[in-house]
């Protein structure tokens, strides 16, 4: 429940605040209802370029893991700790054929199939009456992804045409470990308010000037999650910034170099990125840079500054001094700043939370329905065919006219996220092209003003 703050001058005292961290929805262990919502997805967890002839020790979802490649070429993810004696696989040995425990010699095979145990005498049927802890794994655009669900339900991978489409779409992956619970860093790409006050009118021009324009805002559901929609007037130009936000921890976004000058349809991505708990106060912003001439056309990208723990925007990471980034603090302090776990009962959302309460309450009837038994509702699953999502940036020419402009910049976010959605049955490139046709003649039959002449006929 939030806490209100009494109308009492200097009255601090009045208000000590609450330390409810909601578990149900922070909480990412074994067997709490987080938790094992979020085990019915596929997470990335590492960069494949992290993997060497070495071990990579992991923690996910609070479990102690070990990622590796064997000699073969396959991808092991397994519980860290040796079923034989408890010695951590960290200093495992990797061989053609799994991991072998450098303690006793005991060999673990990707699945977690018990492979030898040397020290056993002849005959020895051991090997065969356990399974050593280990979790499924899959390698797309740079990226390690797991499933460490039920072992009876795995789900299909996922491959969201924004992966896809445009071509060449180059993906560079990056990997930011963060000191903060997954879910307040997962919010900030339901707040598109933040980018006006955080990135340029409160601590100063962090992308470009255009981000300033008090946007405005709609938020619609989607066969996925939210979609975003922040639509500001950059001269005689509209520009919609919409952001998909899919259900449980992943997120797409445009650039960070929209001046508003140059038109620009864009039904794709620039960032598609998941938030990949580590536990309950540690979590990785992982994801996968887009390098195409639809998104960003003047390649302003910068793809020498993406990886392990960089990436070509401002404010992401703790790079900059402290003082530095007191003075114009970025996502990364604003988010950090609520502390390991945000204490949702000391908020008191407004007006522009929309999103994130959407968001909340989408992750809370997800859990729910886990709990009860019942079957997912959202995301929607696919299959084996392509994602489709619903990311665009959109600048047009559409020049202010006398009457309500606020009006003509809801109708304009409005119409083309709606098209967006509208579209997704069409396949991947067909669906992009008729969205910018059907965008060209709203523009030129001037469509976007209907609510302004609505409204002047009543």
């Amino acid at each position: 429940m939030m806490n209100r703050i009494p109308v009492v001058p200097f009255g601090g005292y009045l208000s000590p605040g609450s330390d409810d961290t909601e578990r149900d929805l922070t909480a990412v262990g074994p067997r709490t209802p987080g938790g094992e919502y979020l085990r019915r997805f596929w997470h990335p967890v590492a960069m494949a370029s992290e993997l060497t002839e070495k071990p990579l020790p992991l923690k996910i979802l609070g479990e102690k893991l070990i990622l590796f490649r064997d000699g073969s070429g396959r991808l092991g993810l397994v519980h860290r700790h040796c079923s034989h004696r408890g010695t951590s696989l960290e200093y495992g040995i990797i061989s053609e054929q799994g991991i072998r425990c450098a303690y006793h010699g005991w060999q673990y095979g990707v699945d977690g199939t018990v492979l030898d145990t040397p020290s056993e005498p002849a005959g020895s049927r051991l090997k065969h009456s356990l399974c050593h802890g280990a979790y499924r794994t899959h390698e797309h655009a740079g990226l390690i992804f797991a499933y460490m669900g039920p072992p009876d339900a795995v789900p299909e991978f996922p491959v969201y045409d924004a992966l896809t489409w445009p071509q060449p779409n180059k993906l560079v992956a990056y990997k930011l470990p963060t000191p903060c619970n997954w879910l307040q860093m997962h919010e900030n790409a339901a707040d598109p308010i933040h980018t006006a006050y955080l990135h340029t009118i409160v601590s100063g021009v962090q992308f470009t000037p255009a981000f300033g324009a008090l946007p405005v805002l709609e938020f619609m559901e989607t066969p996925v999650g939210l979609l975003c929609i922040a639509t500001r007037r950059c001269g005689d130009n509209l520009w919609i910034r919409a952001s998909d936000v899919i259900l449980p921890n992943v997120a797409q976004f445009g650039t960070g170099y929209v001046n508003g000058t140059k038109e620009k349809i864009a039904l794709c991505a620039a960032f598609t990125r998941w938030i990949t708990p580590v536990d309950d106060t540690n979590c990785l912003v992982i994801g996968v840079r887009h390098f195409n001439d639809v998104m960003d056309g003047d390649h302003l990208g910068r793809e020498e500054d993406i990886g392990l723990g960089k990436i070509d925007l401002m404010g992401q990471t703790d790079e900059r001094p402290y003082s530095e980034r007191q003075k114009s603090p970025g996502d990364y302090d604003a988010i950090v700043g609520q502390g390991p776990i945000a204490v949702r009962a000391n908020e008191h959302l407004s007006s522009t939370d929309k999103g994130v309460a959407i968001l909340r309450r989408q992750l809370r009837t997800g859990i729910k329905d886990l709990q009860q038994g019942r079957a997912l509702q959202a995301p929607k699953r696919y299959g084996d065919t392509i994602v489709p999502t619903y990311n665009n940036e959109t600048i047009l020419r559409v020049p202010p006219v006398d009457g309500d402009d606020q009006a003509v910049l809801r109708d304009f976010g409005h119409r083309i996220c709606q098209l967006a959605l509208d579209s997704a049955h069409l396949p991947v490139g067909e669906r992009q092209a008729q969205f910018e046709a059907r965008l060209r003649e709203w523009q030129a039959a001037g469509a976007f003003y209907e609510s302004v002449r609505d409204k002047v006929e009543a």
